[in-house]
């Protein structure tokens, strides 16, 4: 099987349940943390709702740098209702199919690079060979 196709079939699997948890999330409590060193449910959700994303930003960048100098540019969408995290979901899932359909398992092969602040704290390949 190619990695294109095992990573396609990995995110069909995974998105409409990660959607299913989404669904059940309650509205109206984003600033609700289990514990005071833990993230905020809002936060969390924003951050589950667009994973997928990443693998856009994996296929189509060479290297991510979590602390780039001059700060990061990203700015998450605000997603405090079901529609609004569905709709994210939804959308980061569908750039992940259009990446992994524009990619090739040769590019999926090639070097990818983790900083912080310009360092390199992994390198390696996309695919994790």
């Amino acid at each position: 099987m190619k990695l294109t196709e095992f990573f396609r079939a990995q995110l069909d699997a995974e998105a409409p349940r990660t959607a299913r948890v989404l669904e059940r999330v309650p509205e109206g409590h984003d600033d609700w943390k289990p514990h005071d060193k833990s993230m905020p449910m809002g936060r969390l959700v924003t951050l589950v709702a667009g994973m997928p994303e990443w693998i856009d930003m994996m296929v189509r960048k060479d290297e991510l740098d979590l602390n780039p100098p001059g700060g990061s540019a990203y700015k998450p969408p605000s997603v405090t209702t079901r529609d609004e995290r569905l709709s994210a979901h939804e959308a980061a899932v569908a750039k992940a199919r259009a990446a992994l359909a524009e990619t090739t398992d040769q590019h999926l092969a090639a070097p990818w690079r983790l900083l912080v602040a310009g360092k390199v704290v992994g390198d390696g390949v996309t695919a994790g060979g």
